[in-house]
């Protein structure tokens, strides 16, 4: 979807004479953008741990569940771990 010039010229206008509303404006794509690396994150966890853990689908999982938990829980930690960790030098 491409923005009329005109159209476009008029937002940055509102924008430029509107600080709130460029403040909102970023913090809904903050959320958008973090919304979108959790999605990311999920979707590598899940495909990740199920590859590591699950052979076959029964009726249950069975120790598979175990692995399964174990497989999320140790990346959801080296994930928290490698973000501090950049967070660390980044400051």
């Amino acid at each position: 979807m491409d923005l009329d010039p005109s159209a476009l010229q008029e937002v940055t206008e509102q924008l430029k004479n509107n600080p709130e509303l460029a403040r909102m404006i970023m913090e809904e794509q903050q959320k958008m953008e973090a919304q979108t690396q959790l999605k990311v994150i999920v979707n590598k966890l899940t495909a990740d741990c199920w590859d590591i853990c699950v052979n076959s689908v029964g009726n249950s999982l069975g120790r598979q569940e175990t692995c399964l938990t174990n497989c999320a829980k140790s990346f959801l930690d080296t994930d928290k771990f490698i973000r501090a960790r950049l967070s660390k030098q980044q400051h």
